[in-house]
């Protein structure tokens, strides 16, 4: 189905290939997952089986890819397009029309099928992605999940035999992805479709996938089963994050257990502990934790009063939101798609001001001064690092922002280099920040407002397209940043990495907080919202392990 023969690229103006002499063969109907570092070649891999490189991208390209038979070198995008179907990241880069039906049909118009032949293909993929109920909606009214499922649909509409999706969950609650993800392995299953799947957050899809490959530095550096990938620890130490019950195993290996068969859901976990512990209980089971406690007797730094918000559309974003944060506390905001939390944040900078209601930072109502001034207090890293970039030079993009709070050349210099440093973007410093990888914009956009140190930092998906190595750094560079007396809002759906670093979680629902406590309070003996280890803990809770660990760490003190 896909054969790739010694290829290579590099993009033009680039110094550096964005893939290195790659041969790689994937049968029909195989499932393939694709992971590795930022900048490790996947996106460019993705777009080499569509067309885009070469024939979009410029470029020097060598070597061979025959992709349905078709030579991706000798034939144009529109043919390749009957042939395979490519999901972007962000399916706002990828829908088009005014509403859903007109999505789905716009690829069939292109192609100049038939009036008769576009209406039945239509009705199809309504039926087979369960969006017909969405039919007539307008695409700017969808949640990010429903946005994704429309990108689906518009490019299950030419019948592709092959699905390529580039982290087609990395912008979705927890539901949405699971939505997705179940709907990939059902066209695998059911219709044959072979999948091709980048992802950094394997712990999400390591369940469905045949077949894990490792890129780095554009080269594979692994190609197997999940098993026999994940069986070997260099992954791990290489800075890609493993699926946390697979460092459980390698855990308990380095504890002197034997564990033959490396588990990839709860179900193969539960059975691997169960066999630990050999039908024995386990005697106490105590969580020890730092806790950071609120200084409520101090003032607070933030206060959300009564807060409403409604958009020029009619839509009211926000209900009646009270909320108090203080100094030196990591606060982390979820829910699902579209509950209000992005709508609530850029209430702390000023980019939206309250309908009714008030928000007060330090002392200072948020109506009364204006978003230049309270960038001096509060750094805000947008969700979509293409909205923020528009230097010609990553260097230039961080002293950017310092030049305008006040500092003077040196301190400039200094600071970018310290922070370029501390986020590896050293190696990146004169390139065009829209050349780099998402992962890699999303770096130079955190490190532009972190560099200035403002007493608040508010970060919307920051870890979004972000492998493990860099999320660690980026959790100790906000820990340090608090334990100075900074303050961080987090918004993120991503539940391991809450469940690692978070303090404070606060859950949105239809615009109203339903959820104000510790990480433990909200994120243990859940349902959705629990991560794995939780989910293993509370279906060992007969064996006496506690059903509120969360992390890998605290399971391993726990058992034998």
């Amino acid at each position: 189905m896909i054969r790739i023969d010694n290829l290579s690229f590099r993009y033009g103006g680039s110094s550096q290939a964005a893939l290195c002499d790659i041969t790689l063969d994937i049968d029909d109907g195989e499932f393939v997952l694709i992971t590795g570092l930022s900048g490790g070649g996947k996106s460019s891999l993705c777009r080499c089986l569509n067309g885009l490189i070469p024939h979009f991208y410029g470029g020097e390209i060598s070597g061979r890819v025959e992709v349905a038979g078709f030579d991706v070198m000798k034939h144009s995008t529109r043919e390749l397009a009957t042939s395979v179907g490519m999901v972007f990241q962000d399916p706002e880069n990828q829908l088009i029309a005014f509403d859903v039906e007109r999505e789905i049909a716009f690829s069939l118009e292109n192609l100049s099928f038939s009036p008769d032949m576009m209406a039945k293909r239509v009705e199809d993929v309504l039926d087979v992605v369960n969006i017909a109920a969405l039919r007539h909606r307008h695409i700017d009214e969808l949640s990010g999940g429903e946005k994704q499922k429309v990108a689906i649909a518009s490019v299950l509409a030419l019948y592709p035999s092959i699905l390529v999706l580039d982290e087609p969950t990395s912008e979705l609650d927890p539901k949405g992805a699971e939505e997705i993800l179940a709907l990939v392995k059902r066209l695998n299953d059911e219709m044959g479709i072979t999948v091709v799947l980048v992802e950094h957050r394997l712990e999400r899809v390591m369940a469905y996938v045949d077949r894990l490959v490792v890129l780095d530095k554009g080269k594979v550096v692994a190609d197997g089963s999940p098993q026999s990938v994940l069986n070997e620890k260099k992954l791990s130490r290489s800075g890609i994050g493993i699926p946390p019950l697979v460092a459980l195993a390698h855990g308990l290996r380095d504890k002197g257990i034997e564990i033959n068969d490396i588990p990839l859901t709860v179900k193969e976990a539960r059975a691997m502990v169960a066999r630990t512990l050999h039908g024995k209980n386990v005697e106490g089971c105590v969580i020890s934790e730092k806790r950071r406690d609120r200084n409520v007797q101090n003032r607070p730094l933030l206060e959300v009063k009564g807060l409403w918000y409604a958009y020029s559309s009619g839509l009211v974003a926000l209900k009646n939101v009270n909320l108090q944060v203080y100094p030196g506390e990591f606060v982390v905001l979820m829910g699902r798609n579209a509950s209000g939390k992005t709508t609530l944040v850029k209430h702390f900078n000023g980019l939206l001001r309250p309908t009714k209601g008030d928000v007060v930072l330090n002392g200072i109502n948020t109506k009364g001064i204006t978003v230049a001034k309270l960038a001096r207090q509060v750094g805000y890293v947008f969700q979509n690092p293409d909205e923020y970039l528009f230097c010609d030079t990553v260097d230039e993009e961080i002293a950017f922002t310092l030049k305008n709070i006040g500092f003077g050349k040196t301190d400039i210099a200094r600071l970018t280099d310290q922070v370029l440093d501390r986020f590896g973007l050293m190696p990146y410093k004169q390139c065009y920040p829209h050349s780099l990888s998402g992962g890699e914009k999303q770096r130079v956009a955190i490190a532009s407002v972190l560099a200035s140190r403002p007493s608040m930092i508010v970060l919307d998906e920051p870890t979004r397209g972000m492998e493990y190595g860099l999320k660690v750094q980026l959790m100790d560079f906000l820990d340090d940043y608090r334990n100075g007396g900074g303050t961080v809002i987090l918004v993120t759906q991503d539940v391991e990495t809450v469940a690692e670093y978070g303090d404070r979680v606060i859950l949105l629902s239809e615009g109203r907080i339903v959820v104000d406590g510790t990480k433990r309070e909200v994120l243990s003996r859940a349902l959705l919202l629990s991560p794995q280890v939780n989910r293993l803990a509370q279906s060992l809770r007969g064996n006496g392990v506690c059903g509120d660990i969360l992390t890998v760490a605290e399971m391993l003190l726990v058992l034998p």
